[in-house]
């Protein structure tokens, strides 16, 4: 899970006992979500920084008028060196700071999101399976068509029927059909919840690559919101900034 920004906040400013630190740095290490949730937040502070900048600018811009109406004082020229200097860290601190934003919101897409955040489902083994089910044989052995036909050949579709044929219409870039697989089973009046939160993750992302995006932020929020949910540890992971940058993209 990623730290709350205070903890990362509290990294950064070296408020942090030398354990926490180090459990914040081997996060870092180990999650590329936690390095890119610190990076955003560097970028954060360097602004609060130039703030700062500014005003001992101001302020030193103040001394030398001061220092240049008075005859006994032989600061000017340093204090005119000081300025520039200032000045030019603050000018490379806006250049990075708008180099950073700008690549970020120009590399963020639904597509990025979707192809770091989808992993096929790996189907498992359960007790009282039957051995020779054609879908789940198709699907195991990622006939992807095959699957789409055992499906359409069935009478009473399963919700793990439902869901595979969803999932292999996703392999096949059908993302329209897939979401409305997954919203069958979200929708079910049967009272039968299996695959229903398996449902819920992919159609997120389903979601995204249908030109849904409220609605994918809106089923990602639901998951976040419920630490059980078994897709809770992977959704929790996902970038806010990016998110709200497909939010602003729409």
């Amino acid at each position: 899970m990623i730290p709350n920004n205070q903890i990362l906040i509290d990294y950064l400013d070296n408020q942090l006992s030398t354990e926490e630190a180090v459990q914040v740095e081997n996060m870092v290490k180990k999650d590329i979500r936690v390095a890119s949730e610190l990076a955003y937040l560097k970028l954060a502070l360097e602004t609060v920084r130039l703030d700062a900048i500014n005003e001992k600018v101001s302020a030193t811009r103040q001394s030398y008028n001061k220092a240049e109406n008075g005859a006994e004082n032989p600061a000017p020229a340093i204090i005119r060196s000081m300025y520039k200097i200032s000045m030019r860290i603050a000018a490379i601190i806006v250049l990075f700071i708008g180099i950073a934003i700008i690549y970020k919101y120009i590399s963020v897409d639904s597509l990025a999101v979707y192809n770091k955040q989808f992993t096929g489902y790996e189907l498992s083994n359960t007790r009282g399976q039957e051995i020779h089910d054609a879908e789940v044989e198709a699907y195991q052995n990622k006939n992807w068509n095959g699957v789409m036909a055992v499906y359409n050949a069935e009478n009473n579709q399963s919700n793990r029927s439902v869901f595979l044929a969803a999932m292999a219409e996703m392999q096949l870039n059908q993302f329209p059909q897939a979401v409305t697989l997954f919203e069958n089973i979200l929708n079910t009046k049967s009272g039968d919840n299996s695959f229903r939160e398996e449902a819920e993750y992919y159609v997120s992302l389903a979601y995204l690559m249908n030109h849904e995006e409220n609605k994918s932020i809106q089923m990602l929020d639901k998951i976040k919101a419920d630490t059980g949910h078994t897709y809770y540890p992977l959704v929790s992971k996902m970038s806010r900034i990016d998110l709200k940058i497909i939010e602003l993209k729409k």
